[in-house]
């Protein structure tokens, strides 16, 4: 095999993988990319697009260019808040937060989610804590939290403020009849 097939054979290899993204986002939560316009609304109705690395937008559209798993290593994903606003002004009708919730499921099953990003480790904790408890237990997941992330490990008193103010309890516990961790990913 000469040297331009090889490199013919492995562009075509990155192509079929590229190509994945956008068809597991179909697989996954059933986002087809396809009919977006490129119209920009979801970046412009967007409440957190100042904290995305990418807009929403853009994402989409490089999606549809056919862009891979590059797209997976992006906070973006991880810093939607899930609103809806993008989705509803869409004039084509894509599902934008979820393709954005695909494609944080996408990254956490590829383990190519920012690792050193504070928002996808409190992510990650919250659905440890869920797993665990079958509900979410506020006390338990700042506790968790401020051990995963280190610059919460120097603000103790803001725990204790929210105790002391009512809006924590010490009081948790876990859903009768939880079937466990394994009824999440049904």
């Amino acid at each position: 095999m000469s040297a331009a097939q090889v490199s013919s054979s492995s562009a075509e290899a990155r192509r079929t993988l590229e190509v994945t993204v956008a068809e597991e986002l179909v697989r996954l939560r059933g986002v087809d990319v396809e009919p977006c316009t490129e119209c920009g609304a979801c970046s412009e109705v967007c409440p957190v697009v100042f904290a995305m690395d990418v807009p929403p937008a853009e994402l989409i559209t490089r999606l549809k260019g056919g862009a891979g798993e590059d797209l997976l290593v992006h906070v973006s994903p991880w810093v939607c808040t899930d609103c809806r606003r993008c989705s509803e002004s869409c004039p084509v009708d894509i599902d934008v937060a979820r393709a954005m919730e695909g494609l944080r499921l996408l990254a956490h099953q590829k383990a190519q989610a920012p690792p050193d990003n504070p928002i996808v480790r409190f992510h990650e904790a919250f659905l440890e804590e869920i797993a665990q408890r079958g509900r979410l237990h506020e006390l338990s997941l700042l506790w968790r939290f401020r051990h995963q992330v280190p610059g919460w490990r120097s603000r103790p008193g803001l725990i204790m403020m929210l105790l002391g103010k009512g809006k924590l309890s010490f009081r948790g516990g876990r859903c009768r009849r939880w079937p466990g961790p394994k009824a999440l990913h049904t």
